[in-house]
């Protein structure tokens, strides 16, 4: 039967594979010798697919099950990932990521529902306490990756990355069927998202925190790259940002219940603003990886923050329908919008730049959070 230890397990494997390839691709689409805004466009297709991508598999899982879907999701992700280590031509990976993004971005999302349904039932566990496993697990990925990749070569991501998503399938089946786990999705029609004024007016601060997080997030990588640090740094980097996940994904849902979702919010939004200011002005390597220890009030609190306001604005056991809403807006759309804005503006400016720039960006958004916030009170977890 499906348990916790199988879902802890699911969480490590899956952030392991994620981060074994996402880690390094912007250096090795560099590599291979593509431009700012070619990289940036990639990305954003990568991105853009979300939305399709979680509403046609949320869907599916409805009828399915999430195990079932997870299943195939996975192994097709395994054998797209050793096909892309084979595709370099620009063109050729406009045409080719659509596809495999298809198949990719449902398997966070639906492994999140999964854990969220197993924590109702299962009081003593939460979702926090579930995702900071996917935290851990790509602190790890991110370190190992980051000290055999600056001698070796970044093709091995793919392959290293693809077996990890087949080896979590045997995970996802069990002999005794004892819980199903629904999706329980239902589509959102954009009439149903506009009549609900607070729901319309949250997945557009989604969007727009999704567009003022693009440069850390995706482009992280070419920011030390910039500052001539090795892969191993910048493994490094990307694991120390995972790990200050892990305790604030625990502390963010004790602190819902103490001081309400307000804060959590708008000390998520703030540690980003900081994070671009001294990146964007101290550019240094020590500097940059020391301030990565912010990651978790930027990414675990925002993350905790979002998902319980949006399960307060949804119908209740909407758990799949909620998660989607969150991708949907926040990468679907604003992290494509990002990626599409940075990759052109890299080929004028450096990504030092593209940090001093993005500060305005994140003061923009704690204010508009604010007024938010002030015109829809949400009560305490």
């Amino acid at each position: 039967m499906m348990n916790a230890f199988k879902i802890i397990g699911i969480y490590i494997m899956l952030y392991m594979a994620n981060a074994l390839w996402k880690v390094f691709y912007n250096i090795y689409l560099a590599e291979i010798g593509l431009t700012g805004a070619e990289i940036g466009t990639l990305n954003s297709i990568i991105q853009a697919l979300i939305f399709i991508a979680v509403v046609i598999w949320g869907r599916y899982a409805d009828r399915k099950g999430i195990r079932p879907t997870l299943r195939i999701g996975l192994l097709v992700t395994g054998v797209l990932m050793l096909i892309l280590s084979f595709v370099a031509d620009f063109w050729c990976l406009v045409v080719f990521l659509p596809v495999f993004a298809f198949f990719y971005h449902p398997l966070g999302a639906l492994t999140d529902a999964m854990a969220m349904q197993y924590a109702t039932v299962e009081k003593k566990y939460s979702y926090g306490s579930f995702r900071l496993w996917g935290s851990l697990g790509w602190a790890v990925a991110a370190t190992v990756g980051g000290y055999l990749f600056t001698s070796l070569s970044l093709k091995l991501t793919f392959y290293i990355a693809a077996i990890t998503y087949m080896l979590i399938v045997p995970l996802l089946s069990t002999r005794k069927k004892v819980r199903t786990y629904k999706a329980n999705f239902k589509l959102v029609g954009l009439r149903d998202v506009i009549s609900n004024k607070p729901l319309f007016y949250f997945m557009g601060i989604l969007i727009f925190y999704g567009m003022v997080c693009s440069p850390m997030f995706y482009y992280l990588n070419l920011y030390f790259s910039e500052l001539h640090a090795s892969n191993t740094i910048i493994g490094l980097a990307y694991a120390i940002m995972a790990l200050s996940e892990i305790p604030l994904f625990l502390l963010g849902n004790k602190l819902l219940k103490k001081i309400g979702v307000r804060p959590i919010l708008l000390m998520a939004m703030g540690s980003i603003v900081i994070r671009y200011a001294v990146l964007g002005y101290y550019p240094h390597v020590g500097v940059a990886l020391a301030v990565g220890l912010l990651q978790g009030v930027s990414f675990a609190f925002f993350l905790v923050a979002a998902v319980s306001i949006i399960e307060k604005l949804m119908p209740q056991g909407q758990h799949a329908t909620a998660q989607s809403l969150i991708w949907g807006s926040y990468i679907g759309i604003g992290q494509t919008l990002g990626n599409l804005l940075i990759g052109f503006v890299l080929d004028s400016a450096g990504m030092v730049e593209v940090m001093q720039f993005s500060v305005y960006g994140g003061l923009a958004c704690v204010i508009v959070s604010i007024i938010y916030l002030n015109r829809f009170r949400f009560e305490r977890a």
